[in-house]
């Protein structure tokens, strides 16, 4: 079943890899644990993102999958912008689904706590 996010509990995070942070206490189905190999973040077998301005979609395997509020307003459109370009010049996302609202700037700490879930999420090729 998936699980709808609202905007508010949603984090774009843009840099070489783009990350997209979503907060909830219910754990994502079939969404493996969050960790790194040599720094980088694995990737999550059978999952992708079809990232856009007012909704994304994290699709996984059979019925899992995350739905994504996206811009509430017209004032976020050049930031998701740029975020979506990157996404696309990255050929993905790290997709990061922790229980609350703190910072998630150290990826070594998230995977060592083991309570985080997600990894490197590839993107859906957008055409037109």
């Amino acid at each position: 079943m998936p699980l709808y996010i609202p905007r508010e509990n949603t984090g774009y995070l843009g840099g070489a890899v783009p990350t997209l942070v979503l907060v909830s206490t219910d754990p994502v189905e079939k969404l493996p644990v969050f960790q790194l190999d040599a720094g980088r973040p694995l990737p999550c077998d059978g999952w992708c993102i079809l990232a856009g301005l007012t909704a994304s979609v994290v699709d996984g395997p059979d019925d899992a999958g995350i739905f994504v509020d996206g811009m509430t307003s017209p004032e976020e459109a050049e930031e998701r912008f740029a975020w979506l370009e990157a996404v696309d010049r990255a050929g993905g996302a790290v997709v990061l689904v922790v229980d609350s609202h703190s910072t998630v700037d150290d990826w070594a700490a998230l995977a060592a706590g083991g309570k985080a879930q997600g990894g490197f999420v590839p993107a859906v090729q957008r055409t037109g």
